[in-house]
């Protein structure tokens, strides 16, 4: 089981917990929520981060890469959080396994530092040695005169190659999973749909920069029906597709967008009908916040794709019912693919629908003598939710605490909607003055 280890950093006084693969957070805005769902992601992406380094590294910086690539994670770092000069020394410390282990650290002096441990430093000195080793074969073969026979071996070693250094460091962080991060303000997408090639990535955020390019790419797959998506992939791909879960996340999709979305060459629309449509600019905002995570989920499902992913405010400008809509699509993902979730919220009703699946899962399993079919007609037996492999916190200034019962193995009720208790109390106070 992975673990983080937060002090004095932002918001967050202290924080330590497992990462498990459904990660629940809810908590008043600015008290820290999104400061600690980054920084999982941050640790989580290193072997991303490693990845492309080893793709751009010079000769100079083999001399001494890693010296080299703690420079590229403290700018890696400030895209994330921003400088550092106003902020305490703080220590961000992440374990992928009880033998591997990093920290980021800020210094009493003001700066950051990045360290690893030994078993990380072994493995990652084995996997730069590697990469010199290539990079002189490949210098030596510039060298001389390469026949057409030499060269497709050449380009056969190199497909090797980065498929070895890959398989390496998926192993040294113990995670094959691909990292992704969907950003609250995502209607922003939607509304400039038209002007985002000309919007200047500079003035973009480090996590929505990503998650534009993300989109941008994936828009175009989207030319057809979501059907036709997957007679293409079964006719293409000689990989089973998960076609009950596909289905069932279709179902969702379109109840949640009162229709389909399909990219075309004037633009994004979606379809209400074979011939209705509403341009996705002009689309309601809650389908302008949601469509991208619809359409990003039924992806990773039909492709099979194992992910770990943080969804920021998921219920954004959604109605409570389609609240719990979207969370069946993410308890469809969490179930498949050994995919990990991460989910910040300011919503009761997110809390209440995972409470459901978990619930579910519990009954439906567990419970002797208990009709699991009929369970089922109640919640679909794809998205219960195990109870062990999910956590919840409440996050408030100077404050992280788990809200997870672990007897019920469930979220705790009380703490569930605690801002409505405050609001009905401020109304009794009224109504016992009013008489």
């Amino acid at each position: 089981m992975q673990r983080i280890s937060i002090e004095n950093f932002g918001p967050i006084n202290r924080f330590e917990a497992d990462v498990k693969d459904v990660m629940l957070l809810i908590g008043p805005q600015a008290s820290g929520k999104s400061t600690l769902s980054k920084s999982i992601f941050l640790f989580k992406s290193i072997k991303d981060e490693l990845s492309k380094f080893i793709l751009d590294v010079t000769n100079d910086q083999l001399e001494r890469p890693i010296n080299e690539f703690s420079k590229h994670l403290k700018k890696r770092f400030v895209d994330c959080f921003g400088t550092t000069k106003h902020m305490k020394p703080f220590s961000l410390k992440y374990y992928y396994s009880n033998e591997k282990e990093m920290t980021i650290s800020l210094n009493s002096q003001g700066y950051v530092e990045v360290k690893f441990n030994s078993n990380i430093l072994d493995d990652m000195n084995v996997i730069f040695k590697n990469v010199r080793n290539y990079n002189e074969r490949v210098s030596r073969s510039q060298t001389r005169y390469v026949t057409l026979d030499e060269t497709l071996e050449i380009d056969l070693e190199k497909i090797q190659y980065l498929k070895s250094i890959k398989s390496h460091i998926d192993d040294l962080f113990e995670d094959t999973r691909a990292t992704v991060f969907i950003p609250s303000g995502r209607s922003l997408i939607s509304t400039l749909a038209d002007q985002l090639q000309d919007i200047k990535p500079y003035t973009l955020d480090f996590f929505m920069k990503s998650f534009v390019e993300r989109i941008n790419r994936l828009k175009l797959s989207f030319r057809d029906t979501l059907n036709l998506l997957i007679e293409e992939r079964e006719s293409l791909s000689i990989e089973t597709a998960n076609l009950n879960e596909v289905k069932y996340a279709i179902s969702i999709i379109r109840k949640i967008l009162k229709g389909e979305y399909r990219f075309e060459s004037d633009g994004e629309r979606i379809y209400l009908n074979d011939k209705e449509y509403v341009k996705l600019q002009y689309a309601s905002s809650g389908q302008q916040e949601s469509v991208w995570i619809l359409l990003l989920i039924f992806r990773y499902i039909l492709d099979g794709t194992s992910v770990f992913i943080v969804f920021e405010e998921p219920e954004a400008h959604l109605y409570p019912e389609t609240q719990s809509d979207i969370v069946e699509l993410i308890g469809l993902l969490a179930n498949i693919n050994n995919n990990q979730i991460v989910v910040t919220t300011h919503s009761p009703y997110i809390l209440s629908s995972f409470n459901n699946l978990l619930y579910a899962y519990q009954i439906g399993t567990n419970k002797i003598g208990m009709d699991k079919e009929a369970v089922e007609s109640i919640v679909n037996r794809n998205i219960w939710i195990d109870p062990n492999s999910t956590s919840a916190y409440f996050i408030s200034e100077n404050r992280c605490e788990s809200i997870f019962d672990e007897e019920l193995k469930l979220i705790q009720a009380e703490k569930i909607d605690s801002a409505s208790s405050i609001i009905n109390n401020k109304f009794h106070d009224l109504f016992n003055l009013d008489n």
